[in-house]
Formats: C-alpha cells, sequence, structure tokens
C-alpha cells in the first residue's frame, strides 16, 4: 500500500507537468522583439501560392447549413491560406439607419451586419466612430468552431499594408478621377495558426464570446491543444511503465490522472477536458494516431479531395494586381489559366433590404460641424460602388466572393465573365429565389451563390473583368468629364497612404521636428499612431523639467506573461493602435529606428514607451478625412443582369409591371 500511494504520489506530481504546462511555461521569458519582427515579417513576406493545385474550397460546412471553406492541399503553421483580399469598410450605418430601430428593416440590417467584421479587426477603426468591414472570400465563407479553431485573420498584414505598387504604376490621388471610388484597403490575409491537412475545414476565431470558449461542458481549442500534448506523454508513460506495474494499476493510474490530477490541474475546464479522454488507457494511441482529439472527436470537419473537386468550388484562381485600366486601383488576375465555362469565383450573396437607403448618409448640422462637411450633405457608403442592384428591386447585394471586390468593369466587349446561377446539392438556390425581399434577409449565403463563369479561354495572369451594366458606364463617364471642373478649387492634404510610403525607409518625424510645419494641424489629413504594449512589471520614471516624474515603459511585441489565447495575441492587433506624439528617434536605417512616444491616453496618466521599432508606427487617417468621405467621389452600383435577377425579388414593379423605383 505504501508503494502503490508513494507511486500515486510520483504518478500525481508527474501529471502536473503534463496537464499544466502553463503554469510552468508562465515563469518563461518570451521571445524577444527582434525573433517576433523577423517572424512577423518572414509571414509577411512569404509569396502566395499560384500552382494548378487549388489551395482553398468552398463547400457546404459540415458543422450546419452554412458556408464552409477547406483546405485544398495541407498548410503548415503561419501559412497564408487563399489570395490577399480587399476590404470594404463603411462607418455609422448604425447611427444613419436609426429610425428603423425596433422594427423588421432594423433586424434586418443587423442580418447583414452580422455578416461582417469589426473594423478594428481590418485596420479600419480610424474612419469613423463605428466602423464595420465587408470582406469576402474564405474570410467570409469560413465558420467558427469553439474547440477547432486553426486559422485567423492577420491583423499585422493589413495594418502595416503597403502601397508601392499603386502608387508606382502612374495612380495620382490627388487628381484621379477614381479617388475615392474603390477601397485602398487591401493585403487581408486568412493565416493558418494549426498544422491544417488537406481536406480539413478551416475554423474562424470569432471572438470567445461566440465561440463559448468559456463554456466548460464543451472543449475548447485549449483544452484540445492541451489534452493532445498530455495524451502524448501518457502513452510514453503506459508505453514505459503499463508491462511491470500491471494491467490492474495501470488502469488504476490511469483513472486516477482523468479524475484526481484532471480535477487539480484543469479545475473548472476539467469536464470539458475529460470527454476527450478514451475510457482506458488503450484508445490514446489511436486518438494520435487519427491527428488528435479535436480530429478524433469531429471526423466529419475532413471532407474528400476528390468530393471538393466535384462539389466544391475553388476559392483561389484569383490574385490581385494595378489595373490596367485608368483610375481603377487594383484589379483581380487569374492565378492559373482558366477554360471557357470554368466557374472563376464563387460569389455567395448577402441581401441589404432598402439598401439604397440603408447605405445613404445625411449629415446633421451637428455631425457636419463635427466631421468638416456640408450640413444636409447627401452621399452614399464606399460600400455602394461594391453592391450588386436591379432597377426594380429595393434590396441591395453584396458580392462576397474571394477577390470579387477587385473585379473592374470591362463592358460588353472587353467583359471575360458572365454570372450564373449555383446549381449545387448542397445549395438550395431555387427556393431562395422564390423568396420574397423581406425575407431574403432569412436565407443564408449558402443558398444565394453566383457563379463567375468565363466566357472565353484566360491564360494565368490575365485581368477579370464584368460588364457592370450601362447605368455605370454612362454615370462614370458623366462622372470624368466634370472631375476637372469639380474639383478645380479642391486642395488635398497628403494622405496616410502617401506618408507611408515616404516613410517606409525614412525615420517617422519627432514633435519637435514637425512643430514648424507651415501645414496647420487641423489641415492634415492624417496623424501618427502606434502599435503599442508595453511591460508594466518593468517602469521607469523619469524626472521632468518642472520636477515632476513621468513613468517609461519598454514596449514588447506579445502580452508579458498567462497563456495567451491562441498563442496570437500581439501588439499589431486593431485593439493595440493608438495615437501617439513621436518625442525621440534614436538608431538609423541599417539597424533599424527605434522611438520613444507618448500615447493619447486619459488626462492625468501620461506615459512614455520606449523602444518602440519603425514597423510598429504608422500614419493613419483621420476620421472622416479619407478620400472615401469625400462628396465628390464616384458612387454608382453594379447592376445584376436581367436576365438572372429572379422576378420573386422584384418589389419595385407596378400592378402594371412599370419601375416604381423613382415614383419611391
Amino acid at each position: 500500500r505504501f508503494k502503490q500511494r508513494s507511486f500515486l504520489h510520483f504518478i500525481g506530481v508527474y501529471c502536473l507537468f503534463l496537464l499544466a504546462p502553463s503554469k510552468i511555461k508562465a515563469m518563461m521569458k518570451r521571445c524577444t522583439v527582434a525573433i517576433f519582427l523577423t517572424s512577423v515579417t518572414t509571414v509577411l513576406s512569404r509569396k502566395d501560392a499560384t500552382s494548378d493545385e487549388c489551395g482553398v474550397y468552398l463547400a457546404e460546412s459540415s458543422t450546419d447549413h452554412v458556408l464552409g471553406s477547406f483546405a485544398g492541399k495541407p498548410y503548415q503553421r503561419d501559412d497564408a491560406i487563399g489570395s490577399r483580399d480587399s476590404v470594404v469598410q463603411f462607418v455609422d450605418i448604425r447611427e444613419h439607419n436609426r429610425h428603423l430601430a425596433g422594427e423588421d428593416d432594423g433586424q434586418r440590417l443587423e442580418n447583414f451586419l452580422g455578416t461582417c467584421w469589426s473594423g478594428d479587426s481590418t485596420a479600419g477603426m480610424n474612419e469613423g466612430a463605428e466602423v464595420i468591414s465587408a470582406v469576402g472570400g474564405p474570410c467570409f465563407s469560413s465558420t467558427g468552431h469553439v474547440g477547432m479553431i486553426n486559422a485567423v485573420i492577420y491583423q499585422y498584414s493589413t495594418l502595416l499594408r503597403t502601397d508601392t505598387d499603386l502608387l508606382s504604376s502612374g495612380y495620382d490621388e490627388t487628381t484621379s478621377p477614381g479617388r475615392g471610388a474603390f477601397t485602398t484597403y487591401h493585403n487581408l490575409t486568412l493565416l493558418a495558426v494549426d498544422k491544417i491537412p488537406a481536406g480539413m475545414e478551416i475554423f474562424l476565431d470569432f471572438g470567445m464570446e461566440y465561440n463559448q470558449y468559456d463554456d466548460t461542458k464543451k472543449a475548447n481549442i485549449d483544452d484540445y491543444r492541451k489534452m493532445d500534448e498530455a495524451m502524448g506523454k501518457m502513452v510514453e508513460f503506459f508505453n514505459k511503465h503499463a508491462e511491470s506495474i500491471g494491467e490492474k494499476a495501470a488502469n488504476e493510474v490511469y483513472e486516477f490522472m482523468k479524475k484526481d490530477v484532471l480535477d487539480l490541474t484543469a479545475e473548472k475546464r476539467a469536464p470539458a477536458a475529460r470527454s476527450l479522454l478514451p475510457d482506458t488507457y488503450h484508445g490514446l494511441q489511436e486518438i494520435i494516431d487519427s491527428g488528435g482529439s479535436a480530429l478524433f472527436s469531429n471526423p466529419e470537419v475532413v471532407k474528400d479531395l476528390d468530393w471538393l473537386k466535384m462539389n466544391g468550388y475553388c476559392q483561389d484562381n484569383l490574385v490581385a494586381g494595378i489595373s490596367a485600366i485608368e483610375h481603377a486601383g487594383r484589379g483581380a488576375f487569374t492565378s492559373r489559366d482558366m477554360k471557357k465555362g470554368e466557374v472563376v469565383a464563387p460569389i455567395p450573396l448577402v441581401a441589404l433590404n432598402q439598401g439604397r437607403s440603408a447605405l445613404s448618409m445625411m449629415e446633421s448640422e451637428e455631425d457636419a460641424e463635427e466631421h468638416g462637411t456640408e450640413a444636409g450633405a447627401r452621399t452614399h457608403q464606399l460600400l455602394y460602388n461594391y453592391m450588386l442592384e436591379h432597377p426594380q428591386s429595393s434590396a441591395l447585394f453584396l458580392p462576397a466572393g474571394g477577390l470579387t471586390f477587385n473585379i473592374n468593369h470591362g463592358g460588353k466587349k472587353k467583359a471575360n465573365v458572365k454570372m450564373m446561377w449555383s446549381t449545387k446539392e448542397w445549395s438550395n438556390g431555387e427556393a431562395a429565389r422564390e423568396f420574397g425581399v423581406n425575407d431574403l434577409s432569412l436565407v443564408g449565403p449558402v443558398d444565394m451563390i453566383l457563379e463567375l463563369v468565363a466566357t472565353r479561354p484566360m491564360k494565368k495572369g490575365e485581368e477579370v473583368l464584368l460588364d457592370y451594366g450601362d447605368d455605370w458606364a454612362k454615370a462614370w463617364d458623366e462622372h470624368v468629364s466634370k472631375w476637372d471642373e469639380v474639383t478645380k478649387d479642391a486642395t488635398y492634404a497628403k494622405s496616410a497612404m502617401t506618408l507611408n510610403e515616404i516613410h517606409r525607409v525614412q525615420p517617422f518625424p519627432t514633435s519637435d521636428e514637425t512643430k514648424d510645419d507651415d501645414e496647420d494641424e487641423e489641415e492634415k489629413a492624417a496623424l501618427i499612431a502606434c502599435q503599442l504594449l508595453y511591460d508594466e512589471d518593468k517602469i521607469e520614471r523619469r524626472r521632468n523639467q518642472d520636477g515632476t516624474r513621468t513613468k517609461v515603459y519598454p514596449w514588447i511585441p506579445h502580452p508579458v506573461a498567462g497563456e495567451v489565447h491562441l498563442k496570437s495575441e500581439s501588439a499589431f492587433r486593431g485593439v493595440n493602435r493608438v495615437g501617439c506624439d513621436i518625442l525621440e528617434r534614436s538608431g538609423e536605417e541599417k539597424s533599424g529606428y527605434k522611438y520613444v512616444v507618448q500615447p493619447y491616453i486619459k488626462e492625468g496618466l501620461a506615459i512614455l514607451v520606449k523602444n518602440v521599432p519603425h514597423d510598429a508606427i504608422r500614419y493613419v487617417d483621420k476620421p472622416y478625412k479619407s478620400a472615401q468621405h469625400e462628396l465628390s467621389a464616384f458612387r454608382h452600383t453594379i447592376q445584376f443582369p436581367d436576365d438572372v435577377f429572379p422576378k420573386a425579388w422584384r418589389d419595385l414593379v407596378g400592378e402594371e409591371g412599370h419601375d416604381t423605383r423613382d415614383e419611391l
């Protein structure tokens, strides 16, 4: 008995190391700034694959009748998934539609917004008071799973995006009629945070609350990972000791591990963690061989590649580049040769009821004074330019395909793709096209999928063009013809895009270096912002000339201690971007500049942060000051082909069959 108790005590101590590694790891120092910046730069510079092998498919999710994205090939941690995409930011939409609160249309608007991301996840948070991001591709079509999160939106890629390609192409943002007509937010990257086998569904982190992360009855991502590590150690132990201690003792040890040790180490997470273990220790190896507890518990999340090729849609047939069309900005180009009749891109649709009204913006006198605009001015959100519309319908439709925001107008002569409805068995498209407009917000994108089909063969690298419709072409031609007259008296301050290109290599100026600028601070369109995390335990105090002291903290790339959710927390996240003043600068171009900054925080809490790297500083456009907010910017929707648009969605046709949109 004494030997058995001693042995179980040894097992208990041993299991503390197996099942609670975070308690040990919390005492270790995190990686250095140099290692972190090297790693994120490596991820950001890694080229996207453009082989004939499709990297990511769109199909019905394994979890429910919703859209899902599936790996077309194996991915390692830190691999980019699919093509880097564009983002369209829109602002204060709830404020502009506050008259809808409590009504059915208000709920329909919320249903639409529920398919979008928050602006701080895509670097758009400075555009206005409330910023929402419309995205497409795998960032749109991937769903969530509390225990299977294997990818995240890589915020570093959009926060630190560069525009060298656009600005070196001849585009001049101060003279182009395209100013404010297309999004400048790009490089949206989906990043693997774990190994993803070919065929596996891609699951995103939508936040702890959405994913029910704290539900103690349901295993979450950290439970799966910790238990996989623990089961590997358990297998090592039983392979070494089970034969010598005997079957009965081995089973007792395993039960002790499952109950007593897990209760001690996992605490409130113990029930969820215990649910991942097999009934006997003999089943541990089978779980490991299957790829871990997550895949063993959810085998349906891995689809056969042949099934995906036959029944899914490839989502990386397009890559971004600079359009050959003047004033168009970026475009979408084929990543591989495409045959006539082949689907170039799937386009899931999201309906926005009363879309023209919902995307309108009317400035009150109070808002106009705050934003520096004209009271009563009426315009549309930038998102309006990307929406599909039909003149006989009150609804607009977001085309949420991969890189479909980048597809430009080619007219009837140059267009090389056309729209057709999906015929996939897993998409209930025919039923959805019988719904009335007011019920479309209840129809998921899984049942409203358009196909962009090649109308002729296309070579790899060819720009994909769509016919936006005659109304769009006429409106654009008129906009271009009047542009010089409309903007003849306009003066434009340097935008964040231009300033960041200048300071991509040049150092950022200190406050002393800019205090004598001729340009008034109020006239500037951009301000300096910093990506800040700092170690509060390593405080210094700097004596000021007036005898007071200011707290100084060192900049750090990651949170200091404790378990980090998904291990993806870093200084380079939208929530860690704050306005700042640069007080000091050291270093040089070759070794890298370092800065001492003072973040804009609440009065009376002034602090300084030192050792801030050059990459952690950017210019950002002031709220409502970027080109997309200007009244002179072009606005027009893309027309839904009449022969494709369902009759049931035409709610603006009167009893005699004529278009009543203008009357309404």
